[in-house]
């Protein structure tokens, strides 16, 4: 019996379509709900956007541009010099957007679009720490 006769009808092309999908999402290297983190290179709280200098697959750098809409959470993680449980070692705090700078180290974690944000958490501020 021949592959042919195997196969469903119609698999074929739908193979064929779902190739270029495939490659696309590929190409664009960023997947939805996933977390990326570095440094920020370009804040515009206007625009509503966030570029990010990130550290990608085989130490390859990359400018990593996301929307960041109204409704995402931005936030300012700090450490609680007070804290002796574990739960309460983290303060997050809401700021806006515009509060972001650049230089700020920040995870960013994304919506079902990839090209949106729904998290961006600033965990060390430009120039602080060690």
């Amino acid at each position: 019996m021949s592959a042919d006769r195997l196969a469903p009808r119609g698999a074929g092309r739908r193979a064929v379509l779902l190739v270029p999908v495939l490659l696309a999402a590929l190409a664009s290297g960023v997947a939805a709900g996933e977390r990326h983190a570095g440094t920020v290179l370009a804040v515009d709280s206007q625009a509503g956007t966030l570029t990010v200098d990130e550290l990608g697959a085989n130490a390859e750098r990359r400018a990593l541009r996301v929307q960041v809409p109204r409704e995402a959470a931005v936030v300012l993680s700090q450490r609680n010099p007070s804290s002796r449980e574990l739960k309460d070692n983290f303060r997050d705090s809401r700021i806006s957007l515009g509060d972001v700078r650049v230089g700020d180290f920040v995870v960013v974690e994304l919506s079902d679009d990839p090209e949106t944000a729904r998290l961006v958490m600033v965990t060390l501020r430009r120039g602080a720490g060690s």
